[in-house]
This record gives C-alpha cells, sequence and structure tokens, in this order.
C-alpha cells in the first residue's frame, strides 16, 4: 500500500481569514506557521510508519491525529490514510466506506485528497472481488486527474486498469493500458526529474504491480494468472531499483502473490482441477524466471531472495503434480484453505487448457540492468 501526504496549498499570506477580517499580526502568523509545521511532521511519521507496512500502528497514529486536529486543514488527510491503514489490515469493508465518506466530504473543497479516495477505493474493491467498481473508482480517479500526483495519473491508473482488463482477457484493452503506464514513466522522468525524491521510481513500480490474492478460488485461477503474466513485470523493476522500503516490499508482494497460488494448488481436493492450476502456475513461474538477471549482470538482493523462493515453490510443486499426489500431506495453512471455501469471481473458463493460447508476447531473456526509461 502506498500513500501520498496532500500538502494542500493553504497559503498564510490569506491567513486574514483566520483570524476574522483583520491581517494577522507577525507574531499571530508565526503561531499559526509552528502550528502547521508540527501538524505536517506527525502526520509524515503516520505516512512513513503506513509505508513501512505497519497498518496498526499506522491506523493509531491517523486516528489519533485527527482526533486532536479536528479544524486542521490536514484532518480528511488524516482519516484518508486511516482508510489505506483498514485496508492494510484487510477490514476492506470500513475502508471502502471511509474512502467513500473521504471522497464524498472532499470533492468540493479538498479535490486532491477527494482524487486519491478514489484512487485507493480501487484497491479496496479489488480485494472485494468486484472488478466493476474496481474499474469504476479508477476512470472517475482518471476524470480528476489534474488534482492527482502526475505518476498515479499517468502511469499507475492505466497499469491497474491493465491488470483487471487482462485478467478478462480483454486483450486490447490490455496492451493499449500497458502502453499508456510505460508513456506515463517518461513523461514523469522528463517532466518532472529535477525535484523527483530518491526512491520515488521503485514507489511508483510498486504501485503499478500490486494486485489483491484476496478471492482467488479454483474458478477464477486461470483467469488470475492471465491477469498476473500482463503486470508481474513491474514488480521485477521496483526489486531492480535497489530501494530498501519499495524493493523489499516488491520482493514480499510477489512472493505472497505466488505463495497464495500455490496454497491454492495444493489444497485442491480434485486432481485433475489440481493438475490444470499446477500448469498455470507452472507457466507463470516459467515466464517470471525470463526476468531473472543471467550471469554477469548486477543482482539486487531483493531479486536474489525472490528467485530463490521461486525455486522452492516450483520443487514443492514438482511435488504436488509428479510426486505422491493425493497421499501427500496437506500443509497446516493448504488444509485452512480447503476448509474455508471464499467468495471469488466466478467465471470459469470455456476452454480447455490445451485450447488455450497466450497472446502475452514473452519478455527477452535478456532483462537490462538499468531501466531502459531512465
Amino acid at each position: 500500500m502506498k500513500k501520498y501526504l496532500i500538502l494542500l496549498p493553504f497559503m498564510l499570506a490569506g491567513c486574514a481569514t483566520i483570524l476574522g477580517k483583520r491581517s494577522a499580526t507577525e507574531d499571530e502568523q508565526a503561531v499559526i506557521l509552528a502550528k502547521r509545521a508540527a501538524e505536517e511532521a506527525e502526520l509524515k511519521n503516520a505516512e512513513r510508519v503506513l509505508e513501512k507496512g505497519r497498518f496498526k500502528e499506522a491506523q493509531i497514529l491517523f486516528k489519533d491525529f485527527y482526533g486532536r486536529h479536528q479544524q486542521s486543514s490536514f484532518y480528511q488527510a488524516a482519516r484518508l490514510g486511516e482508510a489505506e491503514a483498514l485496508d492494510g489490515m484487510e477490514e476492506y469493508q470500513q475502508a471502502a466506506s471511509l474512502y467513500r465518506d473521504v471522497y464524498l466530504r472532499t470533492i468540493q473543497g479538498q479535490p486532491e485528497i477527494a482524487a486519491l479516495a478514489l484512487y485507493k477505493m480501487s484497491f479496496t474493491y479489488e480485494a472485494l472481488g468486484d472488478d466493476e467498481k474496481t474499474i469504476a473508482a479508477l476512470l472517475d480517479a482518471r476524470k480528476l486527474s489534474e488534482h492527482l500526483p502526475l505518476e498515479v495519473a499517468e502511469a499507475e491508473i492505466p497499469a491497474r486498469l491493465a491488470a483487471i482488463y487482462g485478467r478478462q482477457g480483454r486483450e486490447q484493452e490490455t496492451v493499449d493500458y500497458l502502453s499508456q503506464a510505460d508513456k506515463g514513466i517518461a513523461k514523469v522522468l522528463q517532466e518532472q526529474r529535477p525535484q523527483l525524491q530518491p526512491g520515488w521510481l521503485a514507489k511508483t513500480y510498486f504501485q503499478m504491480g500490486l494486485v489483491s490474492t484476496n478471492q482467488i478460488s479454483e474458478e477464477n485461477f486461470s483467469e488470475f494468472a492471465q491477469g498476473q503474466r500482463w503486470i508481474q513485470v513491474y514488480l521485477f523493476k521496483a526489486m531492480k531499483q535497489n530501494d530498501e522500503t519499495w524493493s523489499q516490499r516488491a520482493q514480499e508482494e510477489l512472493q505472497n502473490v505466488y505463495r497464495n497460488l500455490f496454497t491454492l494448488v495444493e489444497s485442491s481436493q480434485n486432481r485433475d482441477v489440481q493438475s490444470r492450476l499446477g500448469g498455470d502456475l507452472l507457466d507463470l513461474m516459467d515466464q517470471a524466471e525470463l526476468y531473472k538477471p543471467i550471469l554477469g549482470q548486477k543482482e539486487t538482493t531483493y531479486e536474489k531472495n525472490f528467485f530463490s523462493y521461486l525455486a522452492e515453490v516450483r520443487k514443492k510443486l514438482d511435488n504436488v503434480l509428479y510426486g505422491s499426489g493425493e497421499t501427500m500431506s496437506l500443509t497446516e495453512e493448504s488444509q485452512r484453505l480447503n476448509s474455508i471455501k471464499r467468495a471469488g469471481r466466478v467465471k470459469p473458463d470455456s476452454l480447455l487448457p490445451e485450447e488455450q493460447k497466450s497472446p502475452i508476447p514473452l519478455p527477452p531473456k535478456v532483462v537490462p540492468e538499468e531501466d531502459p526509461n531512465l
């Protein structure tokens, strides 16, 4: 998850309205400036905690902030931060309600916050398994693109739309939005390079590759894998940036995707279904291997750790598919998954696995050491 701190254009040159109709004295302006600086520092600290993935702690910080600063211009920004923390804690319904409330309360006076609330709401709807609402939130946020950070409007939103259309099998829309996303990164570099903060590219790539596995089921497994083939490249690019925060989170996120996919394969009680799902997972892993740096190329710690993990998953998957099969005992996680049937996007594939041909062009084996956009 990621939060953009909203530093609203609240200029102290207009402080006359704060103290009635008269102009503020220098002392009064100094007090206002100091108070605002303290609030901003406090909110930035909460944001750093959120970026580290410490969601419960972040929620407490954001909630405490707006509880004590109800007249602050950062009040709704803090509520937006709490909604994102709730999303990270997998409290999706609460997060969706809070995002919507923030949007409705800020669309007129603070459109920067409203636009981000819509964008962030899309992650929650995806986790809840509602692709239509996810797409609607992203498209509505894009209509407010003038109020969004450039990388969100030009790169992250197109990439997220591509991920959804990819798993729906809408190839042309997927290709179009991926092209827009890549052009968006180039645009940001061209227009904002001097003021870009360290780690921004890793952060952006992480957000572009972020997907939810919350609603994966046997019925929609193949669709999810299809979408993942299009979008996982961005998490590899995030790992390549070698950023302490965002490259590590990209590694953890992609490992979590493969862990959840494998767990679903392992827990399947139908041998034929298990073989079909396992085949989809093997194809996805084969594509992922093409992003592994070859001998002589620089490999970040995050890439090394991820591909070591992927090798372990492949070994376990081989055992499930080609080993003792049904006589193998399930892991505790797989037993739990098998006993709890989660509602997902139920849309069975109309074609048999052998009849399906992936339209996705595979990446070249040689991956540039440095991102081509830099």
